[in-house]
């Protein structure tokens, strides 16, 4: 329902309740009213009734306000909430890859999406409280015990200095959301390995060692893991990075925090520009909750969704990563097809997305009109729009009313592709993926692409994909 119209209903409301109210008193009481009853009555009391309900919305929004973020697992500091910093040069997507339900590449996963072939279904093992089956996204022909195998045989393997005998559980869930993360990040290797200098620093020269820089591993593993299960799973992403063939002394791994992959990647950008530093780097997400850890769980929490619970979540699973750069590294990757990821807009709402009454109901429009701001580019310029969100009314109706806003000219029905509500909750994966299939989109068709993230209750995002030819020439034409 539209704010103007859920608002003039409230009012209507409000003065309904009160003249009817006391027009039945005076006719049951046989009181005539004086004017001061008719004044008092029919303006002041409902008057009264919405003021105080609009101080209360205020207090709730106050104290409803999330806390500041914390700082990431890898012991830095607190990601932004809003990027007040100025526009910095694009980040070049040099590569990306992703496995989800949809699809084990942009490409399949954009045409199911587009032909509306994916989509949640009943799942054949996991059941409700009542013993039904539940709506899932899950990615078929995964091998968990295959999975378990390899994680059971690195462990023993492991140095004693790395306290094997502290080894987390795993349960399947764990164990898919690895899997699908190992064979994305294999992929990025395989792309990264295509650097100009990484054959000269085989040949120990030191001038091609110096060239080579340093490739940073940033994760993003599921906030429900505990500390031993993200570290385990954190080591053991690094030991299959590390059989790619690039110098383990310049590899690094860091496990990111939870302010989303769009302020992840800002903050590499800064701390790249202000170091003066060469930007290579792998942001890969990875989780799963196709299991009955996760099912057990969303049940105690009624975060399941179903019949008696439409307003819940749908399991899904899934992994995506970007390999980013900047322009020097990027053409050292000889990219086939450069496409930039430019500067994003990210906040934090006042109040959550899951919340009565939802609020904060243009916050994303602004975002993306920010983006488009920043990459220099007119809203009749994009061509599609991918975004994060669920099958929540709350998400879909905020991200097809802000959508409209920014997009005039869009296809509702048809340009705009969401991730999550086509392959079921896998958090920050969502995020990722809708990204990789910007940047298929805006390689394939040499177009722009507008990303909106409005998946998490609190955080919100907008950034522009863009080819490299096309962006130039638009930044040319202002």
């Amino acid at each position: 329902m539209r704010p103007w119209l859920r608002r003039s209903l409230l009012i209507l409301a409000a003065f309904a309740l009160c003249w009817g109210g006391a027009i039945w008193y005076w006719r049951t009481s046989t009181r005539m009213p004086s004017t001061g009853d008719l004044a008092g009555t029919m303006l002041a009391l409902p008057l009264a009734l919405l003021t105080s309900w609009w101080l209360g919305r205020k207090l709730l929004s106050r104290l409803a306000a999330p806390a500041p973020a914390p700082a990431d697992a890898a012991g830095g500091e607190a990601m932004p909430a809003s990027n007040e910093a100025p526009p910095r040069a694009p980040l070049h997507l040099a590569a990306a890859a992703l496995r989800m339900p949809g699809g084990d590449s942009a490409s399949e996963l954009a045409a199911a999406l587009q032909d509306r072939q994916q989509r949640p279904e009943l799942d054949p093992e996991l059941t409700d409280a009542q013993g039904y089956p539940v709506m899932s996204a899950r990615v078929a022909g995964l091998d968990e015990h295959g999975q378990k195998e390899l994680l059971d045989d690195w462990l023993r393997r492991r140095p004693a200095d790395t306290a094997r005998d502290a080894a987390p559980h795993f349960e399947a869930e764990h164990l898919r959301a690895l899997a699908l993360g190992a064979g994305v990040l294999n992929e990025l290797m395989r792309e990264a390995a295509m650097h100009a200098a990484l054959d000269d620093d085989k040949t120990a020269q030191t001038s091609a060692r110096a060239a080579l820089p340093t490739l940073q591993l940033h994760l993003l593993l599921p906030s429900d893991w505990d500390k031993p299960q993200r570290d385990t799973g954190a080591a053991w992403l690094h030991a299959q990075a590390a059989q790619q063939g690039w110098p383990s002394d310049k590899l690094s791994t860091h496990l990111a925090g939870d302010s989303g992959p769009l302020a992840l990647i800002e903050q590499l950008a800064a701390q790249a520009a202000l170091q003066a530093l060469p930007c290579l780097a792998i942001v890969l997400a990875c989780a799963s909750h196709i299991g009955e850890l996760t099912m057990h769980d969303w049940i105690a929490r009624d975060l399941l969704f179903n019949t008696g619970q439409p307003g819940g979540q749908i399991p899904g699973e899934g992994a995506a990563g970007l390999l980013l750069a900047d322009a020097a590294q990027a053409a050292a990757l000889q990219a086939d097809t450069p496409v930039l990821l430019h500067h994003a807009s990210t906040a934090v709402r006042g109040r959550s997305a899951d919340s009565r009454g939802h609020g904060d109901a243009s916050l994303l429009a602004e975002l993306g009109g920010k983006a488009m701001s920043a990459a220099s580019v007119a809203p009749a310029a994009i061509t599609r729009l991918y975004a994060d969100a669920d099958q929540r009314s709350s998400r879909m109706i905020e991200l097809m009313n802000n959508a409209g806003t920014l997009l005039p000219d869009i296809d509702l029905s048809e340009d705009v592709l969401s991730v999550a509500a086509a392959c079921g909750q896998s958090g920050q994966v969502a995020t990722l993926a809708a990204l990789v299939l910007a940047r298929h989109e805006a390689a394939g068709n040499a177009s722009q692409v507008l990303f909106l993230s409005n998946l998490d209750a609190f955080h919100r995002a907008a950034v522009v994909v863009g080819g490299a030819a096309v962006a130039h020439e638009i930044l040319a034409a202002t």
